[in-house]
């Protein structure tokens, strides 16, 4: 019932919020007046000189897929407005016109520099905050220019026409990138394309018509949590897709059904496509109303807009905080599933079996196809596979890049904890290394069993610590009122933990703990272990006859 009436509320919130949506900012008109041009015969499609023509025919329009269909606005109508921000500018606008080639020589655009460009989605503009504080983040990190596309004239409701526009406004785009190119002598594998939600496909036809129209191809597209209306399982020219740009790489953040308020798009679109935290919802996105409103200085609709777009908006968030990453690695590895990632199937190379593929999220993805060449330059490998999906974990709360580490562990099979029995409770871990001390790591979201002799095993984030020196262990029992079996009166509850493996992923190193003497976890009671060689020097396995006796005790 209450999942029911979560997923009714998202609902009706997002219609509320598309009625009261209008556009956010007046962006006022230009001198140029673009003629659209009706073929004879053919009311489905419309032409836009120099930008192409837009059919509303397959696949543009599909019975099951897209349902209702419209052609762009008039440029005129949408304006985008293209602002250049480099290290000597600041945040002060440069503002580049597609059909004023003074205003790229008058700019403080540099041939061999690297070039991003940014996009918002539905209902935004280009002067969001997140835009900025990507800005600053890209040029703290490197002399380099932004170009940030606002086309918040196009991007208001209704969602289908916007969803329209971004056709013309990929197109307007790519017809800049062409003058940059042919003007001012940019490299264009040196562009690389950041688009959020329906920015995401708007760099898409940007890449489509880079390359079909003036023979170019665009170095790199990312795109942050790509809008999933419209857009899923269509035919590859009409969303984001490998062959939009030299490298795509994808981060999936809210991908759950739209009915249940999903808004990005789940099935694989790049070369390589992130899912953190499975991709579908993200740590600290289950807030109420009130605590949005308190992060939006009090505002109803600001705050209301945050709760319903949490998820999608941590795309971005992560991809910030991913541009200096600090000591942070920010790893994504590569699984079959999130439930084969999240129960540690697919780390077998920290044991020194074969590794999985593994590179990191954000701006620094293409690492893996940067070969003796520093960041800042172009590719010089291209990408071997596409459709490659990686997991990891972050935190609740920014910064949210974790480190992984592969928690294994054995309830001990020994006389005492066979004759004790199995125990029903919650496990933590603080793993302490030369670097620092993580916070308790909850080994399991719920309650869980353990009998002797059981072997467990997850995979958990935590902060980085370095090489891991001890791990101190707490265990709570969690008795049920109810049930009479549970409850434990004359005796501490408390469970044999035989040992315990704790690998660190990213930093390839192991830590074998195991308790002294047989000593119990008991409930609420911490329990420090220091490090051992391995798994066979804590002596655990007893002998035959220790069985046997054992056995008989319990009998």
């Amino acid at each position: 019932m209450q999942q029911m009436l979560n997923t009714t509320n998202s609902v009706l919130l997002q219609t509320v919020l598309l009625l009261m949506s209008k556009n956010l900012q007046d962006t006022g008109t230009t001198n140029e007046v673009f003629r659209p041009e009706v073929h004879e015969n053919n009311t489905e499609e419309l032409c836009y000189s120099p930008f192409g023509c837009y059919e509303m025919t397959h696949p543009w329009t599909d019975e099951f897929l897209r349902p209702v269909s419209h052609v762009p606005e008039p440029p005129e109508k949408i304006n985008p407005k293209y602002c250049l921000y480099t290290r000597r500018n600041g945040d002060n606008c440069q503002n580049l016109d597609i059909m004023d080639n003074d205003t790229l020589f008058r700019s403080y655009l540099m041939p061999g520099h690297r070039i991003y460009f940014i996009s918002h989605g539905f209902l935004e503009n280009g002067h969001k905050e997140w835009i900025k504080k990507m800005t600053r983040e890209l040029l703290n990190l490197l002399d380099c220019s932004v170009i940030v596309v606002d086309w918040s004239s196009g991007s208001g409701p209704p969602y289908p026409q916007a969803v329209a526009n971004i056709r013309l406004v990929g197109a307007m785009t790519a017809h800049l990138i062409n003058n940059l190119i042919v003007q001012v002598g940019i490299q264009p594998e040196l562009i690389h394309f950041i688009g959020h939600s329906l920015g995401a496909h708007m760099a898409a036809y940007t890449g489509q018509t880079v390359h079909r129209n003036f023979k170019y191809r665009l170095g790199r597209i990312t795109g942050l949590d790509p809008a999933e209306p419209h857009f899923s399982k269509t035919d590859p020219v009409v969303r984001l897709d490998p062959t939009d740009a030299d490298f795509v790489d994808v981060i999936h953040t809210d991908a759950g059904p739209f009915i249940s308020g999903g808004l990005g798009i789940l099935q694989p679109v790049g070369h390589v496509d992130f899912y953190p935290n499975g991709g579908i919802e993200q740590p600290g996105c289950r807030g109420g109303v009130m605590s949005y409103m308190a992060k939006e200085s009090g505002s109803f609709y600001r705050g209301i807009r945050h709760m319903l777009g949490c998820n999608h908006i941590r795309s971005y968030q992560y991809f910030t905080e991913s541009i200096n990453p600090g000591s942070c690695y920010f790893m994504g590895t590569e699984c079959d599933s999130w439930e084969e990632f999240q129960n540690g199937s697919c780390f077998d190379c920290v044991t020194g079996n074969k590794c999985p593929f593994q590179t990191r999220i954000g701006l620094h993805a293409d690492t893996y196809l940067r070969k003796g060449v520093a960041y800042g330059s172009p590719l010089n490998l291209p990408p071997p596979r596409t459709h490659v999906k990686l997991f990891m974990m972050t935190g609740a709360d920014g910064p949210f890049c974790r480190h992984h580490y592969r928690v294994t562990w054995k309830i001990s099979d020994s006389c005492k904890s066979l004759l004790h029995g199995g125990e029903v409770g919650m496990i933590w871990v603080t793993l302490r290394g030369e670097k620092g001390v993580t916070k308790g790591i909850e080994l399991t979201k719920t309650v869980q069993y353990y009998e002797p002799g059981s072997k467990h095993q997850v995979i958990v984030p935590g902060d980085p610590v370095g090489k891991l020196q001890h791990v101190i262990l707490q265990w709570e029992y969690r008795t049920n009122p109810l049930n009479p079996l549970t409850w434990r009166i004359f005796i501490t509850p408390r469970i044999y933990i035989g040992w315990m493996q704790v690998e660190s992923i990213e930093e390839r190193y192991g830590l074998t703990v195991c308790p002294e003497d047989g000593v119990p976890l008991l409930t609420r009671k911490p329990l420090k272990l220091s490090g051992k060689t391995g798994q066979d020097s804590c002596n655990l396995k007893p002998t035959q006859k220790q069985k046997s006796e054992c056995l008989d005790a319990v009998r």
